[in-house]
């Protein structure tokens, strides 16, 4: 093998193809202009060729003089080093490039801060690859709601690659396998699919965490994935039943890999509570009778961290007037959805309380203002759309499961209405009757002495008018 030369270029692919200067950032400013995929910007590139076929004769019949010949282990020695998996490397570059939007309305960050160390592990799984492959092909059209052909058809091939690496019992348990069903669960929310039934990757995702070795986690990667992807099961078992993962499944996690909790005078303030007190969210819907009086402690907890948090969130400066990109507009937009979420947990515990106490006046009225303050967040966060404020539709599911009050709880069924557009794959109605009648039997089952609330006291008749009797459960994922 010899090297007749390296080329003096390092522009990105996309401006190498149309002969355009690059500048060589990352990604470079034409491609950012463009809103195209910039891949190779700034790198380096060699060209390798056969010696034998290079060499030349004279028309006197004498060979040119050969050009040097070198080895290939001695350049690659002198090279970054990369994936032996080739096609891994420009998946790499790829998604690595997707990772450096900022713009909080787009940033994939959103999704868990341990997808930076995604790029380094592609070439080791063909479910990761083909996982990562799809939402890098989705993400330029997601921004435009406008998808080609070819992203559908690498969502598909992802799931082929998913099923194949799910029958296989040691991938199975692989956190890349865990890590492309998530993947595979953001790019299915963009693309909104609708034909295969897949309503949620919820049980899925519950299902390899639960035969996952959680022993073997030992990196930064895996522990920051496990945390990560714990929340959302939660948050779907609230509303989904099948997911069931047994309360020494919840104890094995939160002692393994739960965060020490805040104090309570932190800056800028923030929840007290830990992921072991929202794993329990799920049983304390089912069966809250056993558990009032803990519940009650952790409400009033939840409650003052609420308090804390809106005072300190009302004093911050108008984000209108501040850059998508901005660091300002991007803390705050994390910080909102933080609290917005702390008043939605605090109003579940009032609704389970207040089905015990139904006539105590000081529940039902911090119920009213925690609904209400979840419909000031909502109309705000309207900005950070469709990322920056993806956790929202969760916030005002529980506002129309929670609300009483009939004007109240038709602007929380007009804001869902609006945001349900956004990642259209998830029946967040459904869920919304879903959650309001299991609160609802709660009553009933309290108040079987016959002093219970009725249903169109509770709202459930608006409910039923407005959306249509609920199917009895939500659709299982298809992977299952």
């Amino acid at each position: 093998i010899e090297m007749p030369g390296v080329p003096s270029s390092k522009g990105c692919d996309a401006c190498r193809r149309v002969k355009k200067k690059c500048d060589e950032l990352k990604p470079c400013s034409r491609c950012r202009r463009l809103q195209i995929i910039c891949i190779g910007s700034g790198q380096q590139r060699f060209k390798f060729k056969n010696a034998e076929s290079q060499q030349m004769k004279t028309a006197n019949g004498e060979r040119k003089r050969a050009r040097v010949v070198i080895s290939p282990a001695k350049v690659l020695a002198n090279c970054p080093r990369i994936s032996t998996q080739m096609p891994g490397n420009e998946l790499a570059t790829s998604f690595a490039n997707t990772l450096t939007i900022t713009d909080v309305r787009y940033d994939i960050t959103y999704y868990g801060s341990f997808l930076k160390e995604i790029p380094r592990r592609l070439g080791s799984s063909v479910a990761l690859d083909a996982s990562v492959k799809a939402v890098v092909t989705a993400y330029p059209y997601f921004r435009h709601q406008n998808f080609s052909p070819d992203a559908y058809m690498e969502y598909c091939n992802s799931l082929r690659a998913l099923r194949e690496s799910l029958n296989d019992p040691v991938e199975a348990q692989s956190p890349n396998t865990l890590c492309a069903v998530y993947l595979i669960t953001i790019c299915q929310s963009w693309l909104g699919r609708y034909d295969d039934k897949l309503k949620s990757h919820g049980e899925a995702i519950a299902h390899l965490m639960k035969i996952a070795d959680l022993r073997k986690c030992q990196t930064s990667f895996e522990k920051d994935m496990i945390i990560t992807l714990t929340v959302p099961v939660i948050l779907e078992a609230v509303v989904n039943p099948r997911i069931q993962m047994g309360s020494q499944w919840w104890e094995d996690v939160t002692r393994r890999f739960s965060v020490a909790p805040r104090p309570r005078n932190s800056n800028p303030p923030r929840s007290s509570n830990t992921l072991s007190t929202l794993a329990k969210f799920p049983e304390w819907i089912r069966r809250p009778d056993p558990y009032i009086p803990e519940i009650a402690v952790v409400y009033l907890t939840m409650r003052d961290d609420a308090d804390r948090m809106g005072q300190y969130l009302a004093h911050w400066s108008d984000p209108a007037s501040n850059s998508f990109t901005d660091s300002t507009a991007i803390e705050h937009c994390r910080y909102q959805a933080g609290y917005t979420l702390v008043v939605t947990l605090a109003l579940i515990l009032n609704t389970l309380l207040r089905a015990f106490d139904p006539h105590n006046t000081v529940l039902i009225t911090e119920a009213y203002t925690f609904c209400d303050h979840i419909i000031r967040e909502a109309e705000i966060a309207c900005r950070y759309r469709p990322l920056g404020a993806a956790y929202v539709s969760l916030c005002l599911v529980v506002g129309c499961s929670a609300a009483e009050d009939p004007q109240q709880l038709a602007h929380i069924q007009a804001l869902l209405t609006d945001y349900s557009t956004d990642f259209k794959e998830i029946n967040w109605i459904e869920r919304a009757m879903w959650l309001r009648a299991a609160f609802y039997s709660h009553n009933l089952r309290v108040g079987s002495n016959g002093n219970t609330t009725s249903d169109s006291d509770l709202g459930g008749g608006l409910l039923a008018a407005a959306w249509g009797e609920h199917n009895g459960r939500p659709e299982s994922c298809v992977l299952m």
